[in-house]
């Protein structure tokens, strides 16, 4: 019976992640994505490492401009991204002119999307996200570019 409906309706093996780095101040009056975003896919389940790096950037206070807070991020922030370019991707992408991108993934349950860009005079800004790839053929993902905490 599950044969004869998977041939009835077939799940897609893959799915495309079809996303945009949009700016985080005006996201909603912004008309156009931040270009040249770094975009990777994980396998969620798989880089715990990452995740956790994630975490510490999300917990530490270093906006109010604290010496030793901005110490601890910035060496965070280098381990997070050295951990990223280690870790095997399920994809890559660069933002487009208009912010976007397009990653194709295998179905699974999780998939962090991870965005991070050198801007001038920031000295952090990424985004990531986590997000569903079982049985639709096309995500969409929405990486709201920061300077600060993960949203």
């Amino acid at each position: 019976m599950l044969g004869l409906l998977s041939l009835v309706h077939p799940f897609p093996e893959k799915t495309l992640l079809d996303g945009s780095a949009q700016p985080c101040a005006d996201s909603r009056d912004a008309t156009s994505g931040v270009p040249g975003v770094h975009v990777y896919a994980f396998n969620a389940k798989k880089i715990p490492a990452i995740r956790k790096s994630l975490f510490v950037l999300d917990t530490l206070e270093w906006e109010n401009g604290d010496p030793d807070a901005m110490r601890a991020a910035s060496r965070e922030y280098d381990r997070l991204l050295s951990l990223v370019r280690k870790a095997r991707t399920l994809g890559y992408a660069t933002s487009n002119g208009n912010g976007d991108f397009e990653i194709m993934v295998p179905q699974m349950d999780s998939v962090l999307v991870f965005g991070e860009a050198k801007w001038p005079g920031e000295p952090f800004y990424y985004s990531s996200k986590v997000v569903g790839a079982t049985g639709q053929e096309e995500v969409r993902v929405v990486l709201l570019m920061c300077n600060q905490q993960l949203l």
